[in-house]
């Protein structure tokens, strides 16, 4: 590490070391009240992909280490600005503590670098996992865009964070004072700018790619509009990132006096992690709404492209109401909230934008059955198709029914309820 030139050291007023003029305590408050709220969506997330929806992927496993490192960076931040001087002139810094700055400053930037690029990554996996895993998903022009954004912005990440552990030779050159050995250093200032400038690149590009696919989507206009809206509060991710490279060039190009001018980075830094984690989540959150607070989202269970699914809005469910001996065969199919595990898997089992019921072979929910009402409702009969077996049968007596929301299918456990005795069990 070198000081500025001496005609620059010159011009420089008298140190004060103990009380000095300083510019607060913003980047704490900030990075205390940003990391509480992207780690509490971050967390309904998981708890989304993991007790909801049932669809974890690699996506969540990236955001949550993208959190890591957001927690990670602003630690870094809150350390240096409170016992090291980061919201202080330079030269009201003591000497001593310059080494410590600068080991502070390159871990800020690699854990920034490692927390932007991941949290971009799992934004655009989760898009891909969209797209869907045939033959003609794979070979889609959305999913060669998403696989070249990927591509972008890992290499960019890596070769910023290979270039500023590297960027002197030996490695503690950067942060040693005035060092008395043979070194060589290449400019970081013009490291980090250059950096920041790909990274608004690559935020933009993040920001625009999902766009075309969302809107595609099976979904109504109005959900298709509220998610890109969601997703253009990237934009917002984008312009602190400009922001952040502005104040990059005062810092540590157009100055020495790097702590002042380098404060606003701290703050843009912190906004930008923050409410890309947010953001890249946000979306996640949509079964987790529709789980709890239906009536927010009062789209029906399924959004099925063809017309069986759009004309089954007046299906019905049939749910017994005898005696206790079949309560008695049936309670150990509902959970503590008094609904079967097949109706929780069936109503909210989701890709976030794509809804969807699916069959699923698992003997702790048993086999499908596919319930319909024959249109004729004067008839009152209603016909049980058997997915698991075959034939068609009536219920004995229109006593035995209750009528319960529209769905589609629902499952049972072909250990309670066999296709033999169906008539008791329905």
């Amino acid at each position: 590490m070198q000081l500025p030139p001496t005609d620059v050291l010159l011009t420089w007023p008298t140190a004060n070391y103990t009380d000095p003029v300083t510019r607060g305590n913003a980047v704490l408050i900030v990075t205390i009240i940003c990391l509480i709220l992207s780690t509490l969506v971050t967390i309904l997330r998981v708890y989304t992909r993991l007790r909801i929806t049932c669809t974890a992927g690699l996506d969540d496993v990236l955001i949550v280490f993208g959190l890591g490192f957001a927690i990670a960076m602003g630690a870094v931040l809150s350390v240096a600005e409170q016992s090291f001087g980061w919201n202080r002139h330079i030269w009201d810094v003591p000497l001593e503590w310059l080494p410590t700055v600068s080991k502070l400053n390159l871990t800020f930037q690699i854990l920034f670098s490692l927390a932007c690029s991941i949290t971009k990554l799992s934004l655009l996996w989760f898009c891909k996992r969209l797209l869907g895993a045939g033959s003609k998903g794979l070979s889609s022009p959305y999913n060669i865009a998403m696989i070249i954004g990927m591509v972008v912005v890992g290499l960019s990440s890596a070769l910023f964070i290979l270039i500023s552990i590297f960027q002197c030779r030996p490695i503690h050159a950067y942060w040693d004072l005035e060092p008395q050995y043979s070194y060589h250093c290449l400019n970081g200032g013009a490291i980090v700018f250059s950096a920041s400038v790909i990274n608004i690149f690559t935020d933009v590009l993040v920001t625009i790619l999902p766009m075309p696919l969302i809107w595609n989507l099976k979904l109504p206009t109005r959900q298709r509009l509220a998610v890109i809206s969601i997703f253009a509060l990237g934009i917002v991710v984008d312009v602190a990132g400009s922001i952040r490279t502005v104040y990059v060039w005062k810092s540590m190009i157009a100055s020495y006096d790097t702590t002042w001018e380098g404060w606003p980075v701290l703050l843009a830094a912190t906004v930008e992690i923050n409410l890309g984690l947010i953001c890249t989540s946000a979306p996640a959150l949509r079964p987790l709404v529709t789980f709890f607070l239906p009536r927010l989202l009062s789209s029906t269970h399924r959004y099925g492209s063809n017309r069986q699914s759009r004309s089954m809005k007046r299906s019905w469910k049939l749910r017994s109401t005898t005696e206790a001996s079949k309560h008695s065969r049936t309670s150990r199919h509902f959970t503590s909230h008094g609904e079967t595990p097949a109706e929780r898997l069936e109503v909210f089992r989701t890709v976030e934008m794509k809804t969807y019921s699916e069959s699923r072979k698992d003997q702790s929910i048993g086999t499908a059955y596919d319930i319909s009402t024959d249109r004729n409702y004067a008839k009152q009969v209603d016909e049980i198709h058997l997915t698991n077996g075959s034939g068609i049968f009536h219920p004995s007596s229109p006593s035995e029914r209750s009528l319960s929301p529209p769905s589609p299918s629902i499952r049972s456990d072909p250990r309670g309820i066999l296709p033999s005795r169906a008539n008791e069990s329905v």
